[in-house]
């Protein structure tokens, strides 16, 4: 899709849509469900069409990540200084690792980073984009396609000592949380509970 026929798409909708540029802009954001995270920072949940949107703001400089599940897989969805995506599937009672984060869309502020073609294709082959900054940038923007995601939870690490991990919803208690996951190494096993995850609404 070009970025002229997105624009025009958004325009139609006639309701204020985030552009995923690590601004969380109060006008694109003003219909979004505002949620307090644990430990410290804000969350904004924006469905829009066949999209989630999912801002966040960090308490400090950092990384976030966000716990989806979608086709049985559980994805883990993470932007730092560049964005990738690992993957797992269950076994029992725990879960696997299927894939280690493949990286894309590198913050490089000396080249200009990466351009929007590149960002609308991640968008088109993914189904997901994020914002990566090679500073730490404590806002983070998300996008999500809606179909088949039937759970969602979200961590942001703060960087400096000690690293603290905010999270949501509160009723996380998993390894989605743990400093490893949201750091951007993921163990070769790993213990997930969807059930207590954020279920997500649809809304034109």
């Amino acid at each position: 899709m070009s970025m002229i026929l997105l624009a025009l798409l958004l325009a139609s909708q006639a309701l204020p849509v985030p552009v995923i540029d690590g601004r969380i802009d109060p006008l694109e954001w003003s219909a979004a469900r505002k949620h307090a995270m644990v430990n410290g920072g804000e969350l904004y949940l924006l469905p829009r069409g066949e999209f989630l949107y999912v801002g966040i703001r960090g308490p400090k400089p950092g990384l976030a990540s966000l716990c989806l599940v979608t086709g049985g897989r559980v994805r883990i969805l993470h932007a730092s200084a560049a964005v990738g995506e690992g993957t797992y599937e269950q076994e029992g009672e725990q879960w696997t690792r299927r894939s280690e984060f493949s990286w894309a869309l590198r913050d490089l502020p000396r080249d200009g980073g990466p351009s929007a073609a590149d960002r609308v294709a991640f968008l088109g082959r993914f189904g997901w984009l994020a914002n990566a900054s090679a500073s730490g940038s404590p806002e983070r923007e998300f996008q999500i396609r809606l179909a088949d995601l039937r759970a969602v939870a979200v961590t942001y690490l703060s960087m400096g000592q000690p690293l603290t991990v905010s999270y949501w919803p509160e009723t996380i208690d998993d390894d989605c949380r743990e400093v490893k996951v949201p750091q951007g190494y993921l163990p070769v096993t790993a213990r997930f509970r969807p059930s207590l995850w954020h279920a997500p609404e649809r809304r034109e």
